[in-house]
């Protein structure tokens, strides 16, 4: 009886937390609202497109609608999990469907049994209500009016190609706007270099003479270091330490304080010298949005990250700094003072923002833009110095950029460089002949001669040094078009992550080429 009472009391709220619990540590509720309204436009249900779907659905992406009017055959059988043989003839995207949305009945899934070009004519007006397009083994003149369309309304286009042990991935967007990029290795913002009032206040309040031995123990390792920079700051001009002899010497100077050479709190305050015991700055790439035309020309159609970042320009010119993320990490500390810390760096960060919605109320006013959502304004102060902008290349080979990439890559013909070169001659070959390359075995001869044809005139056309690839050639030719299920498995993992940065607006995305080895394991990632 106890167990189906609490079965009957769980509402859907609670469900689906239990559900997304892992992803919601991740990107949180707000990005699971997200992700949850996003739509999905995948086109050709290859098995790579099957393995990025799963990794969508799973987590719970609103919908999913695949364009492919090809049938089932032996090949897809083969090497896709997500059908079977009784599938043999049928409509492809249906089969694979239907197994997909096992995964998660929450996903509405739908298919437009068309060609790329019937879809893109039937179906025009509708391509701005998805959140992504992915297109998996699709040359890119088949998608070109869709993606311009998508680069038109801000879209992102994803290309994901699979054959054989080789992948390749790349990102087109005009301008993503990322508020939480999350960087895996961030500083402390603890400001000991120019401590503001209520922190100077709490440490002048400490005397450390006054502590017993276990309350000498648990002082917090940041009001060990103000007292040391206090000392230093006195017997140098004011200024911290900044090189190493200087942060050797001071570190004497922690180490002076101890009382007893087990005293944690002292070994975290030598520890967090390096790392904590720096000029407070801006970082670069927050100094280029402030540059940037988008935060100074304001108009009423300004997107709201330009807008609070005038206003965080405006709040940096005033104060000389940044506002205070208000994040204090875990230290060896009695609980009241670690408490009071803590809300020392809240009330702070919390102070900064509201002075930044001022500037923000006040610049909103003077452009005629309407009133940005103060949680918003908000999130991007405490989130002030990860701020990111990502943007794209619209064209799908920058010829520069693959020069300067298989220049480091000469000493190997064979070099992970050569892949996109490579996957254009495919798609080139497919184009020309109906039929990729090796697809029957009498004639892979002859495909390998034309396909190498085919590659030195793209090595040509784009000026690139003459290194011929002839490893990756042959390989190429020998897969005939097929898939590898384990290739295509962590790819569909890699684009599928990538959909979720674009999604929730939360991580960095890949910067925009991403290229997979499977054979010699090997990654890369080049910019375009």
């Amino acid at each position: 009886m106890t167990e189906k009472r609490v079965l009957e009391d769980e509402t859907p709220a609670t469900t689906k937390t239990m559900r997304y619990d892992r992803q919601l540590r991740l990107w949180g509720d707000e990005g699971q609202v997200l992700l949850e309204n996003a739509s999905i436009c995948l086109f050709s249900m290859t098995t790579l497109g099957c393995e990025i779907l799963k990794n969508l659905i799973l987590p719970g992406i609103g919908r999913v609608s695949v364009v492919d009017n090809r049938t089932v055959t032996r090949e897809d059988i083969q090497c896709n999990f997500f059908l079977s043989s009784n599938d043999l003839g049928k409509s492809l995207a249906p089969a694979a469907l239907t197994r997909l949305q096992r995964l998660n009945s929450d996903v509405k899934t739908d298919y437009y049994n068309l060609s790329i070009s019937e879809f893109v004519h039937h179906h025009l007006d509708t391509l701005k209500s998805f959140s992504i397009f992915i297109a998996c083994n699709v040359q890119y003149e088949d998608v070109r009016e869709v993606v311009q369309v998508a680069w038109d309304a801000n879209i992102p286009f994803i290309f994901a190609n699979s054959l054989g042990m080789y992948s390749d991935v790349m990102v087109v967007i005009k301008e993503h706007l990322i508020v939480e990029s999350k960087p895996d290795a961030v500083l402390p913002d603890l400001r000991l270099d120019i401590p503001f009032t209520e922190l100077l206040d709490f440490y002048q309040q400490v005397d450390f003479s006054q502590f017993n031995d276990t309350e000498h123990a648990h002082i917090p390792f940041i009001t060990i270091l103000l007292k040391c920079l206090d000392q230093w700051k006195q017997n140098h001009n004011g200024e911290i330490p900044l090189n190493y002899k200087e942060k050797v010497a001071f570190k004497q100077l922690v180490n002076n304080l101890r009382r007893k050479s087990d005293e944690e709190n002292f070994n975290e305050a030598i520890a967090n010298v390096n790392k904590c015991i720096v000029k407070t700055t801006i970082p670069s790439s927050l100094q280029r949005l402030f540059n940037d035309s988008r935060s100074s020309n304001l108009s009423p159609c300004s997107h709201p990250f330009w807008v609070t970042c005038a206003a965080l320009k405006q709040f940096y010119n005033v104060k000389g700094v940044l506002p205070v993320t208000g994040m204090l990490q875990d230290m060896t500390s009695d609980s009241q003072s670690y408490i009071t810390l803590q809300n020392i760096y809240r009330n702070k960060a919390l102070s900064d923002a509201e002075q930044v919605w001022v500037y923000v109320q006040n610049i909103c006013k003077k452009h005629q833009i309407p009133l940005i959502a103060k949680p918003y304004v908000f999130k991007m102060s405490k989130n002030s110095p990860f701020l990111r902008v990502f943007e794209t290349n619209p064209s799908k080979v920058n010829a520069d950029v693959l020069r300067e990439n298989l220049e480091v890559y000469l000493d190997d013909p064979n070099g992970i460089a050569h892949i996109p070169i490579l996957f254009e001659a495919y798609f080139n070959f497919n184009s020309e002949k109906g039929y990729p390359p090796g697809i029957d075995t009498q004639n892979i001869p002859t495909d390998e001669s034309e396909f190498k044809d085919i590659v030195c005139s793209l090595q040509k056309k784009y000026g690139l040094p003459d290194v011929y690839p002839s490893l990756l050639v042959e390989d190429f030719v020998r897969y005939g078009g097929v898939e590898v299920p384990s290739v295509s498995t962590f790819m569909g993992g890699v684009v599928g992550h990538e959909c979720i940065k674009l999604i929730t607006h939360q991580y960095v995305p890949v910067n925009n080429y991403f290229v997979y080895n499977g054979t010699t394991q090997q990654t890369a990632v080049f910019t375009f």
